[in-house]
């Protein structure tokens, strides 16, 4: 699978910079997983990218953890499962969608949902998932990548 830098001007990295002129940080995309044909193919892209940083920071890891081919250790993978709920949940799209942001199939995408469903019954991931569906919601997307 290949990487792409946050440097290269691809139609990502332009709606990304046009929307978020003061993000300093690195953002890198899996090539093969994203084709923006649209205005809100785009901005769905620059969504999953930015809550895949969130969660990369909430748990410490790199974010390329999360974009790995294969399944890492059960703290990345658990992040990564949080990713792909979060990324269903607040943003409506479907686990087809899911899954090719995250270089995965739709069933291992409604397998993450599942699974964060049935932990929401411990109060305190549950409170986590709340708090990082917050911060994951926040995050502005501009008229122009509409």
């Amino acid at each position: 699978m290949q990487f792409m830098s946050g440097g290269h001007s691809s139609r990502f990295n332009l709606a990304r910079k046009a929307a978020f002129p003061d993000f300093g940080g690195h953002l890198v995309r899996c090539a093969s997983t994203i084709k923006a044909k649209t205005g809100r193919d785009v901005a769905w892209a620059a969504q999953v990218a930015l809550t895949q940083e969130i969660i990369a920071q909430a748990f410490n890891i790199p974010v390329g953890e999360l974009r790995a081919a294969t399944r890492r250790k059960a703290r990345v993978a658990l992040a990564r499962q949080i990713a792909m709920y979060l990324v269903h949940v607040a943003f409506g799209l479907n686990l087809s969608e899911v899954g090719l942001h995250f270089g995965r199939d739709r069933t291992t995408a409604a397998h993450a949902c599942r699974q964060m469903e049935d932990r929401r019954d411990d109060r305190d991931f549950d409170m986590l998932l709340d708090r990082l569906e917050r911060a994951v919601r926040a995050m502005p997307v501009t008229e122009r990548m509409q």
